[in-house]
This record gives C-alpha cells, structure tokens and sequence, in this order.
C-alpha cells in the first residue's frame, strides 16, 4: 500500500472509501471528474432511494483517481428503523420483477434521448446551442445512471440465490452456484459472436489473411480500402462499429470509442483469425447453457420431497435468472452507448475552442470543466491550465493509490441483501499468500489452466495475447469480452464472482480467479503461470 504521505488524504473526508480500480482504473480527466463522477453519484443515490436503500453512493476524486463511498440517505420523518422496514417491503416486491421492469420500463424510458444523442448534428449547432445541449445530456446522462442505480439491485438477486444454493447444496467448487446463473444471451456475448464471424471471413480469405498478418493496424484500414476484398470487408467492419462501436476499454470520457479508433477490433480479429472452428464462442455458449441445466436438475433432484425448499429455491432462482442479462445488457446502453454519446457534444466544443484559441488542441477540453468550457466560449484563455493538468495526472499516474481510505463500520452492510451483493460483485480480498509464488485471489470460474503470462493494463496490448496466453489485467469490462476468445485463463486485481469479468469468464468455459489485487503488480510477461479458477489460487511456475 502507498504510504499516506505519498497520497495525501483531504483532512475533511469522513467515512470509508474504496478506490474504484474496477471502473477507473487510471487517473481521471477533469471533465469526467466533473461530469461523470456527479452523474453515477447522484443517479445511484436516485436509484437507489426508489428501492427505499438506507444507503445512497458518493463518487470523490482524490488525486486524480475515484472513490466510492455508501453514505446515509435523508430519512426525512422516517426514524432508521421504519427506513429499514420499508427497505425490506420494498425489496420484496421489486426483486422479483428486476427482468421486466428493465425491459417495460427502465430501457424504454433511456432509450429516446440516448437514440437522439446518436443521431444529433452538433456541427449545426450555434455556441450557446452546443452549451445548452451538453446541459440537457447531462441531465439525461443522470437520468440513465439513475436507471443504474436501481439495476444495481439485480446483484442482490444473484447473491441470494446464491447463499441459498450453498446452503441447500453444500458444494465442494465455490463456483457451482455461479454457474447456474450462466448460459444467458447477453449484448456482451453478441457483440463477441459477430466480431468472431469478422475474424471468420478474413480466415477464409487468403488475401484478407495476407493484409492482416502484414499490417498493423492503424496502417491496416488504408490497405483494406486499396483492395477489393479489403472493401467489401470494410463495410462489414463498418456496419460492426455503427451496432458495436460505441464503447471504450474503461469509463473515461476522454477515451475514444471503437467507432472513432477501431484499433482494439482489429486487433481482436488478428487474434480471432488464428483460432479455429472449436473456439465458436457458440460452441463455449451451449456448454455454459449445459452445465448451467445440468446443475440445476441436479439441485431440484436433490430437493425432491422437500417441497418447501424446492419452491424456495425456484422462486430465488427465477428472481436470479435475469442478472447475467441485466448486468450485461444494461452496460451496452448506460455506460458503453451512455458514455460514448457525451464525447460527441465535447469534441465538437473542442474543435471550436481549439480553433479560437480556448485551448491548444481538440481533446484538451478534457481537462476543463463543464464551467470552465463556458467560460472559455467567452474568451478566457486555459492553455496554462490544461497543462497543469496533463502534468498533474502524469505525476499520479506513476503512483500506485490507496485502496481503501479510513476503515468500515463493523455493522457496515451487514443483513443487506445490496451490500452483500456489492461484495459478491467489487469482492473482498483475501488473505495474502506467504509464499512468493503463491497469489491468492477469488474464485471465479472452474478450471485448472498452465500458460505464458501477459500482463494486459488496456485494450491497446491485446495484440500481445496468443493462444492459450493467462491474461493478468486490472480488471475487464464488456469492451474485453472479444479476448476470452484468444486467452487460456484470466486473473485479474479486482472484482468478485458476479462481476463482469467472472461472469464472461464462465460463459467461455475459461479458469478466472479474481480479486488478487496484486496480481499485474508481480507477474511479469513470460512467466509460466497455473491457475486454479475454482481454488482462485494462482501459482508462479517459472518466473521466465
């Protein structure tokens, strides 16, 4: 851990914080410091107040880096007590129900804005248009992290079901009970189903396979276009990026998105093109539907003439079933497209301060905020302070965070269905190995793998990973799904078992441990790595 005085803590911050390595793993800009630390703050608090949560969510940036907090929610004329109550009601009635409120209600109500966000000529727009726009987005941006806020609530879905399988069935592989929630179709999965179908045509094509394995690919878009077979793919690639492009590795609003930098897919299709026929994702899908069909019959035969548990565990279960979907899916619309569309209003402002000399270039905004882009349309000047920053996130950039900040009530979450989920899903670590070549993590999914490790901190060194590679990452998001395809194994240095690296990870049928923290931080490319995805144990064979 880096020592305080390394990382100095604002004296006026109360409470337990955790560094959101999950989320944000690098320092923010200031502008999403600005825009989406008050959005997912507030739109979760929102969220989560209609569940009547006692508890709301609270994003700080702390030398350039995101922390999260529960803090306690307004009671209002409520003592704890009848919060706590109505909490439990409330939860009894809306958990149930999680998979069509998304789909009736909660989708419906996000997708108009987000579709006009897309389609919306901001070139068009005067100054004070463009301004007012990004006000009115922002608006909706909070609205959609508000939908978020309450589709957080399927985690508590999960974690039920699941302490209710461990208990009724006692399983020697803690991950049993997560795979009986796989084998769902997810926007995650479909989005690394038609990339591989990309990956398929440049196989079958020897001129295809020619260009791809010659150029790289910021070069490789050019030569597509001067080559017959080059073009016709191309606009198939560009029909991928309009569906599936809008998305980036983590949530920086500053990160261009697939459809502005279609390197990280190109890249994922030099590796697809490798792989033969048996690596489908399709195929690892319909075992991920078997083996989750599979435990569940085994689990309703075990509790046959019990019939009070077996309609326990079928309600829970049905309670459970939407939440690879939910999680997934709702990740493809609030925080992929959600986020992607706010960069679009941003540039736009970009470009013009860049030209009457706000700022010294396009992507400077970043580092602005939301008043200080106002301002700058009204003549000031924030060369000298754009450069400040860029200087500060370099400098803490080379500092490894604290990953927590003061210590957590000891009651903290305890008896919460949310809290325990929360757990479930950012993980808490386990004790540290003793051996030096023993990291010991979570288990996320089954499996016992030996490979060559790469350490992959973004989307930009996945050219890096070959076949049957152990990818060693910070941590994954939707965007990496494409990469379970190409590695042996996963371990990553956040997470529990119903984040979305673990879910994914079972879905490919690949050995996942989770929550090591240490892990990029001590495996080095090369290394001969074994990992044990059940036991979330990871050994260092050889050290290259």
């Amino acid at each position: 851990m880096t020592a305080p005085t390394d990382f100095p803590i604002p004296s006026d911050m109360e409470g337990f914080w955790m560094w959101d390595k999950m989320h944000c793993p690098k320092p923010q800009t200031t502008l999403t410091q600005d825009l989406w630390n008050s959005a997912i703050g507030e739109g979760f608090t929102r969220g989560m107040e209609e569940f009547a949560c006692p508890a709301g969510v609270r994003y700080e940036n702390v030398n350039t880096y995101a922390y999260m907090a529960l803090v306690p929610q307004e009671l209002g004329d409520e003592t704890i007590e009848q919060r706590v109550d109505r909490y439990k009601a409330t939860l009894g009635e809306m958990l149930p129900k999680m998979g069509s409120l998304w789909a009736d209600e909660w989708l419906p109500s996000i997708l108009p804005a987000l579709e006009s966000s897309m389609t919306r000529d901001y070139t068009a727009l005067g100054d004070q248009q463009l301004i007012e726009t990004l006000e009115q987005m922002n608006e909706e941006f909070t609205d959609r992290y508000t939908v978020h806020g309450k589709i957080n609530f399927v985690i508590a879905c999960a974690s039920i079901f699941v302490d209710f399988y461990n208990e009724i069935m006692d399983p020697e592989d803690a991950t049993e009970a997560y795979e009986a929630l796989q084998g769902f179709p997810t926007l995650s999965l479909a989005a690394g189903k038609a990339l591989w179908g990309l990956g398929r045509i440049v196989n079958q094509s020897p001129d295809l396979i020619q260009l791809f394995e010659r150029y790289q690919p910021d070069q490789l878009m050019i030569e597509l276009e001067g080559a017959d077979q080059g073009r016709d793919f191309l606009k198939a690639f560009r029909d991928y990026l309009e569906e599936w492009g809008w998305r980036s590795e983590a949530f920086e609003l500053a990160d261009p998105a697939w459809r502005e930098d279609p390197n990280v897919p190109l890249n994922a299709i030099q590796g697809y093109m490798r792989l033969d026929d048996g690596e489908d994702p399709e195929i690892k899908y319909q075992q991920a539907v078997n083996r989750r069909e599979e435990l569940l019959a085994n689990a309703r035969a075990a509790l046959a003439g019990q019939t009070e548990q077996l309609a326990t565990f079928d309600a829970l279960y049905a309670q459970a079933e939407p939440f690879a979907t939910l999680t997934e899916d709702h990740n493809y619309y609030i925080d992929q497209r959600g986020n992607s569309v706010m960069r679009l209003p941003i540039l736009e402002m970009g470009r013009r301060l860049s030209k009457s000399g706000g700022i010294a270039e396009t992507n400077d905004v970043f580092h602005l905020t939301f008043d200080e882009i106002k301002s700058a349309f009204s003549g000031a000047k924030h060369q000298t302070l754009v450069v400040e920053r860029k200087a500060e996130m370099e400098k803490w950039g080379k500092i490894v965070p604290m990953p927590t900040i003061g210590e957590p009530h000891p009651e903290e979450g305890e008896g919460d269905p949310l809290g325990k989920g929360f757990a479930k899903f950012f993980g808490v670590p386990p004790e540290p190995s003793r051996d030096p070549d023993i990291i010991q993590g979570l288990g996320a999914s089954p499996g016992t793998v030996q490979g060559t490790a790469k350490v992959v901190r973004t989307l930009a060194e996945a050219s890096k990973l070959e076949k049957g590679d152990i990818m060693v990452c910070e941590m994954t998001m939707p965007p990496w799904t494409p990469l379970f395809s190409i590695a042996g194994a996963v371990v990553a240095d956040t997470g529990g078992p119903l984040s979305h690296c673990a879910i994914v990870s079972r879905e490919y049928k690949m050995p996942c441990v989770v929550g090591t923290v240490v892990g990029t931080a001590v495996i080095k490319d090369g290394m001969t790595l074994t990992v044990d995805g059940a036991k979330g144990i990871v050994r260092i064979d050889s050290r290259g």
